[in-house]
């Protein structure tokens, strides 16, 4: 078992390989084989014959007596001969499209539902106890709305693939189907009350769902022109990923809201979180999300413990640099342009044509669409590390908005039920992400200028002792946030095999939490009312 045995046959030629391939990753990208199902990417068992990658190409499934009693197959791989459990002939024109399909055979559960007239289905792999009705219902209006947006879907069908775990999360995008992966707790339970609230996990999957849905326009038919170009044997760079991943980052969540299948405040809360993340790195001040976008290979995909002072993410960043685009262009228009705007010009210029987009591509179709130049737009936020004006710009959709020092791990920011509610003071912080070693709280990374690092921690560091007091990875940030301001503590701790003493000074946790909250409306004039109502997709 673990094997995957597959033959593939070009039709022209009728060239036949047979290969074996290991198949032991459970992720979206690779392939994944047990006694209870099989699932593949073709990028992970189907040969590319170089100087035939034009050709059609003919893929058999046939059933194997290693997987499960009523085993079936899903894909979106257009089927020439198969029988009622999926298993037969498939084809695909070419390999670039032979290579765009996922495939998963298991017992599975499926729903499906439909947006216009295209019908959209979703397969779950793996124990759950999902409340396909609800999810079927909130997926059908989330996915209307990226669909409204652009005007056109530009498929036949569609699948989502889910497979099911205890702790997992993930999404990789196709041209007719998306792979997901998810924690079980994500999804929506069977529950008398099916018009609850969303909880904060089921929100997390269902922004899964939108993002890569999303990619079925930005990225997959609206693509950079080196990627279109792009050979399989090398890697590609390019500098626009922060649009195509944060503007889809971007949009993911606002379509929540704009569906209504969450309330603008559950909204916000995901707001605070991107912030949040982004305001904790210094890399954000080091590098442009242009960069980050163009050195995705060598550095976001390979970070290191140096990592959050060193790079920002295109994702994150690139969210709330396509917040401040969306602002700008409504602010600069009085109200007449959004970033919606500029999507359909993108499609239409290029997704829809399939024609691909030059680095300078998104930048000119904006300032094209606006009438007036956007360099200083671009060149500070895109290209350089200049600090968002976050503040400025929810202000300009009527959303209050403030940074505070963590009141523990865990948060996030929030949006308070009281905004005029002092905050907490800050406490004392170790300065350092931490793991669990045998007891002892690893060093993972440091932050620059923080306690850890100024006291000559380093990453890889086990801390055992607190002032003579023992420690482990959940402990420690407790016994450094009750020292008091200009205060030291005595630090013991392996580095490799050896015991050192360290000497760190107190200092406190600074203010990088997001809070936003939506500003009453009758504090706001009508133009502003409007623009945020326009922004939420609330029209009436």
């Amino acid at each position: 078992m673990n094997w995957i045995e597959f033959k593939n046959q070009m039709f022209e030629f009728a060239c036949f390989s047979t290969n074996q391939v290991y198949a032991w990753e459970l992720s979206v990208r690779a392939a994944h084989l047990d006694t209870t199902h099989a699932y593949f990417n073709g990028t992970s068992v189907f040969l590319r014959l170089e100087g035939s990658e034009q050709e059609p190409h003919l893929v058999t499934i046939e059933p194997s007596d290693q997987l499960p009693a009523g085993a079936r197959v899903a894909t979106t791989m257009p089927a020439v001969r198969t029988g009622k459990s999926g298993y037969g002939d498939y084809s695909a024109h070419n390999y670039e499209a032979l290579i765009d399909y996922p495939v998963e055979i298991a017992q599975l559960d499926e729903c499906t539902f439909s947006v216009g007239n295209v019908e959209h289905r979703l397969a779950i792999y793996g124990r759950h106890d999902c409340d396909f009705d609800r999810l079927a219902r909130d997926l059908a209006r989330i996915c209307s709305v990226h669909a409204g947006l652009f005007g056109e879907l530009p498929i036949e069908h569609y699948l989502f693939l889910v497979t099911v775990v205890g702790d997992g999360y993930g999404g990789l995008e196709h041209r007719d189907s998306t792979s997901l992966i998810c924690s079980r707790k994500e999804l929506p339970a069977r529950q008398p009350d099916s018009d609850s609230k969303v909880s904060k996990e089921y929100r997390r999957f269902l922004g899964l769902c939108s993002h890569e849905y999303f990619h079925l326009w930005n990225v997959k038919r609206i693509r950079p022109e080196v990627l279109k170009r792009a050979r399989l044997d090398q890697e590609v760079h390019t500098s626009l990923l922060w649009s195509f991943e944060g503007i889809t980052s971007y949009y993911d969540d606002l379509a929540l809201a704009r569906s209504g299948v969450i309330e603008p405040e559950a909204y916000l809360e995901q707001l605070c979180e991107i912030v949040t993340r982004v305001m904790r790195g210094k890399g954000r001040f080091r590098q442009s999300v242009a960069a980050s976008s163009f050195d995705a290979w060598t550095r976001f995909y390979k970070q290191d413990e140096n990592a959050p002072n060193a790079i920002v993410s295109y994702y994150a960043k690139g969210a709330l640099v396509a917040l401040g685009l969306d602002i700008t262009l409504r602010t600069l228009s009085d109200d007449s342009l959004s970033l919606d705007d500029l999507m359909r010009k993108l499609w239409r210029e290029y997704g829809h044509p399939d024609i691909g987009v030059p680095e300078n591509g998104i930048e000119q179709a904006a300032e094209e669409l606006l009438g007036e130049s956007l360099q200083d737009f671009f060149q500070r936020y895109v290209h350089g590390t200049e600090e968002m004006p976050l503040e400025e710009w929810f202000g300009a959709l009527g959303i209050g908005y403030r940074l505070r020092p963590a009141r523990s791990l865990k948060d996030m920011g929030k949006v308070p039920e009281n905004p005029d509610e002092q905050a907490a003071p800050a406490v004392a912080v170790l300065g350092a992400r931490v793991v669990d070693s045998k007891g002892a709280a690893e060093l993972v990374a440091l932050f620059e200028g923080g306690a850890a690092q100024l006291a000559g921690l380093a990453a890889g560091d086990r801390l055992i002792a607190i002032d003579g007091l023992q420690v482990d990875a959940q402990s420690v940030h407790d016994a450094i946030a009750q020292l008091l301001p200009g205060a030291t503590a005595q630090v013991h701790a392996f580095r490799r095999d050896e015991l050192m003493e360290f000497t760190l000074h107190a200092q406190l946790a600074e203010a990088d939490t997001c809070d936003l909250w939506l500003l009453d409306a009758s504090d706001l004039d009508e133009n502003l009312t409007g623009r945020r109502n326009s922004w939420l997709g609330n029209h009436d």
